[in-house]
C-alpha cells in the first residue's frame, strides 16, 4: 500500500530530524536522575568585573534592573528579576542556560558588580532541554535551539503516529511488536489513574 510506505519514510525521516534533541532530552534525564552539580556547586571559578554604572534617579528596583539591563546587553539571557542582599544593596539575577549573571548595584560608588558563573556542560544540557519558543532570549542561537526543540516534539508526534500505524498493520512476527504496545499501554494507563 502507498500509504505504508509514506508512513515508513515519515517515521525515519521524522527520527533522524529528532535525533539531536532526543540525545539531549535523554542526557538531560541523566543529569537530573543522578544531580550534577549547578552553578552553586560545581567549585568552577566566578569570573568577578566592576563598571561604572549611574543609578537613575528615583527610580524603582525594576527601572535600576531594566537600566542595568541596557547597559551589559546580555544576550541569550531571560528577563532579570531582582533581590536586596544583606546589605541593602539592589541585586539583579540575569539565567541563561550557560548559568547566572548576578549584577550587584554598587549606589554609593557609581558602580556594579557583574559575577558571572558557568554551568557544567551537564548543567548546560539539562537547561537547554528545557529551552522553549516562549523563552525571552535575544541571541539567534538560543532562539534556533528552541525552533529546534519545537520541530522536534512535532517529529515526535509523526514518529508515534506513523510507528502506531506500521505496528498495528503489520503481519507475523511482529504480533510480539503488537502485544508489547498493548501491555505499554495497560500499564501508562493503569499508573496514570494510580496517580491521579
Amino acid at each position: 500500500m502507498q500509504f505504508d510506505r509514506v508512513a515508513k519514510k515519515l517515521h525515519i525521516y521524522a527520527g533522524l530530524l529528532n535525533f539531536t534533541s532526543v540525545i539531549v532530552f535523554g542526557v538531560a534525564g541523566l543529569v537530573v536522575t543522578f544531580d550534577a552539580p549547578d552553578i552553586f556547586h560545581n567549585g568552577g571559578s566566578t569570573e568577578v568585573e566592576i563598571r561604572p554604572f549611574a543609578t537613575p534617579e528615583i527610580a524603582t528596583d525594576k527601572d535600576v534592573a531594566l537600566a542595568v539591563e541596557a547597559t551589559l546587553q546580555p544576550e541569550n539571557f531571560a528577563a532579570p528579576f531582582t533581590t536586596r542582599n544583606a546589605d541593602h544593596q539592589l541585586v539583579v539575577h540575569f539565567y541563561s542556560v550557560n548559568g547566572l549573571k548576578r549584577v550587584t548595584v554598587l549606589e554609593d560608588r557609581h558602580q556594579i558588580r557583574i559575577e558571572t558563573l558557568r554551568n557544567s556542560i551537564w548543567r548546560f544540557i539539562d537547561n537547554l532541554h528545557a529551552t522553549t519558543i516562549a523563552e525571552r532570549a535575544s541571541g539567534w542561537a538560543i532562539r534556533g535551539w528552541a525552533w529546534y526543540v519545537e520541530f522536534s516534539i512535532w517529529c515526535l508526534l509523526a514518529m508515534v503516529l506513523t510507528g502506531l500505524w506500521m505496528g498495528l498493520r503489520a503481519r507475523f512476527p511482529y504480533r510480539l511488536g503488537q502485544a508489547v504496545f498493548i501491555v505499554g499501554l495497560g500499564i501508562a494507563a493503569a499508573l496514570f489513574e494510580l496517580v491521579r
